[in-house]
């Protein structure tokens, strides 16, 4: 018993491997897909979640419970924007923005974030970004957002970001990476 219990030990332990470092497409809008963790601090308010985010042309974006349970999911493509609740309400809105404003309270900016989500500034707008030693970005100044990238995958400058924090008139917002899916 003392054996087999050693070689599944070994086993396990042989099976573990390192994360891989994902590295950002070379392309702007590239999909990217993730898993982790979004805490929203808001006035008196902080919400702090489980996030899976995929984005292939439409965003369709989880938010677990504590449990796991699906508590928010949105789905944002060109057609406008949805988003199903834990109690099966279901809401629809022209754009994710006042969406989210309308059910949760707060919101992001969907069409920029899937940018800063991955270290690139939005096409559509002036930005104005601060680079570390490394030459990635760390700070980003965008439609009004002030986005800090605190943790990278690695110090390559194509790394993916771990941890990002964003500013913006009383709302904070910081996105951890678990893990990022390859493309």
């Amino acid at each position: 018993m003392r054996i087999l219990l050693l070689v599944l030990v070994l086993l396990m332990t042989g099976c573990a491997t390192a994360p891989v470092a994902v590295q950002r497409a070379p392309f702007v809008d590239a999909p990217f897909s993730f898993n982790g963790r979004i805490s929203v601090k808001y006035g008196m308010r902080h919400d702090a979640t489980d996030i899976h985010w995929q984005h292939r042309g439409y965003d369709d974006i989880t938010l677990l419970g504590p449990l796991g349970y699906t508590a928010a999911r949105i789905y944002r493509d060109a057609n406008g924007a949805t988003l199903d609740d834990a109690y099966g309400k279901h809401y629809a809105a022209p754009d994710a923005e006042s969406l989210m404003e309308k059910t949760l309270g707060w919101s992001v900016p969907l069409s920029d974030l899937r940018y800063w989500i991955v270290a690139n500034p939005s096409p559509d707008s002036d930005s104005k970004a601060e680079r570390n030693k490394y030459g990635q970005i760390g700070t980003l100044i965008q439609q009004g957002w002030e986005i800090r990238y605190v943790r990278y995958t690695t110090t390559k400058v194509d790394a993916l970001p771990l941890e990002i924090n964003m500013f913006r008139s009383g709302l904070d917002v910081v996105v951890k990476v678990d893990k990022w899916e390859a493309q």
